[in-house]
């Protein structure tokens, strides 16, 4: 049977969803082989698990959706309880329930909802989940304006760590919105189909870059095109949230 749960973990313990072997073993920690573990444990069988979606190292989540197969039934709220009793404290699932057997977390899925922080002044209780520019004088009106040019459908390539797998690099994306959440944050609130290796915190970093100045109104075009030559900022991680993924 095939079975589906959300989950939620703490980007900056572990090195990305994926998990990593090297001859044969893990060699570093991440949510998969964390969750993997548990599972294993609970079930008394290794466990296989299939993500939405491949976070990068220090990126959170808080809807990351997740399918495996297991031969047999499972009471899900035990299962849920023990899995989040024998993981780590950061990483917790939910929502755990039988879902189609032609299910699939990553390909069913029709678009995924990002949000990214930022403080525009210094913060003590909040610095881990939030990218900190203090008192950086930003144009925030130019960088709205800016980010409309991610809207639709592009070629991607110049907005991300490229993985060279032969893979499409084209993504369709539906919101870039920037909102005020307090007189010293805002938001980001990012959605598309699909999204590459570090794209997120790419376009959010260019979008730094013209808000303060750096560069002017039409740089995102400007890369698209290839015409850029230009250093650029990449976004940290730990401001970046995997809200959800929607079916």
């Amino acid at each position: 049977m095939r079975y589906r749960f959300r989950c939620e973990y703490l980007g900056s313990a572990y090195y990305g969803w994926q998990e990593q072997n090297e001859h044969g073993k893990t060699k570093y920690v991440t949510v998969q082989s964390a969750l993997e573990e548990a599972f294993k444990t609970a079930l008394r069988t290794p466990i296989d698990l299939v993500a939405a979606g491949r976070t990068d190292t220090g990126v959170h989540a808080r809807g990351q959706m997740v399918h495996f197969d297991y031969d047999g039934e499972i009471d899900c709220k035990k299962l849920t309880r023990s899995i989040n009793g024998l993981g780590r404290h950061t990483v917790k699932i939910r929502d755990l329930e039988v879902c189609d057997p032609d299910f699939h977390s990553r390909y069913d899925a029709v678009s995924r909802y990002y949000v990214y922080s930022i403080f525009t002044r210094p913060v003590a209780l909040l610095r881990d989940f939030g990218w900190e520019i203090g008192h950086l004088p930003i144009d925030y009106d130019l960088m709205q304006r800016e980010a409309k040019s991610f809207i639709g459908e592009h070629d991607f390539i110049r907005f991300c760590i490229p993985r060279n797998d032969g893979k499409s690099t084209l993504c369709n994306i539906t919101r870039f919105e920037l909102v005020q959440v307090s007189d010293y944050m805002v938001q980001w609130h990012i959605q598309g189909n699909r999204f590459l290796h570090r794209q997120v915190r790419a376009m959010v970093g260019t979008l730094f870059d013209v808000g303060r100045g750096r560069y002017p109104e039409g740089t995102v075009k400007e890369i698209f095109a290839d015409r850029f030559k230009g250093e650029r900022t990449m976004a940290p991680p730990q401001a970046l949230v995997l809200e959800d993924v929607i079916y």
